[in-house]
């Protein structure tokens, strides 16, 4: 689950951070991405949640970040910003509208996505191919910028930034 961490530390750098917020990672696995962008953001304080079995080093949080158990499917912890990191494109659009329909109803200002984005036109591109193998795999999808958009929509958000992997919204 900590896998790949480095590269989407390097996308939320784009994410225009307050400071102060309290963020979510929702499946945020083992806390090594959560806890890169606290190390880079000394004010910004955290939560990782996930499943209970989910193998971690809660003291290697720090104590400006703690674990939450739970399953994003029934409910989230409340903070300002919550971060689903590669975590949408492993379901398909109705499971993925409960999920973040249970992430919008921990009421944070906004919401920050780190997945993929498909380019339109037939050029050769990782998301298309990341597209097929998600489908083979876990039934899920990349999605277009107006299928993010027309998903968080019906979800009760409103799209303010889609692309280059990031996808931001607040609620509507």
């Amino acid at each position: 689950m900590g896998q790949g961490w480095h590269s989407r530390l390097d996308r939320l750098q784009s994410v225009d951070w307050r400071g102060d917020e309290l963020v979510v990672d929702v499946g945020g696995g083992n806390g090594s991405l959560l806890y890169a962008l606290l190390q880079r953001n000394p004010r910004i304080r955290g939560i990782v949640f996930d499943l209970p079995e989910t193998v971690r080093d809660e003291q290697a949080l720090g104590d400006r970040c703690r674990f939450v158990e739970g399953s994003f499917f029934q409910s989230v912890p409340h903070g300002d910003v919550h971060l689903l990191s590669t975590i949408l494109h492993d379901w398909d659009d109705d499971s993925a509208q409960r999920i973040l329909e249970t992430v919008r109803a921990a009421a944070g200002e906004r919401l920050v996505v780190l997945d993929g984005v498909i380019e339109p036109g037939n050029a050769p591109d990782g998301a298309k191919w990341l597209d097929l193998l998600m489908l083979v795999i876990a039934g899920g999808r990349e999605r277009t910028a107006e299928q993010w958009r027309v998903l968080l929509g019906d979800a009760g958000g409103r799209a303010t930034r889609v692309g280059e992997g990031v996808i931001e919204a607040q609620p509507a």
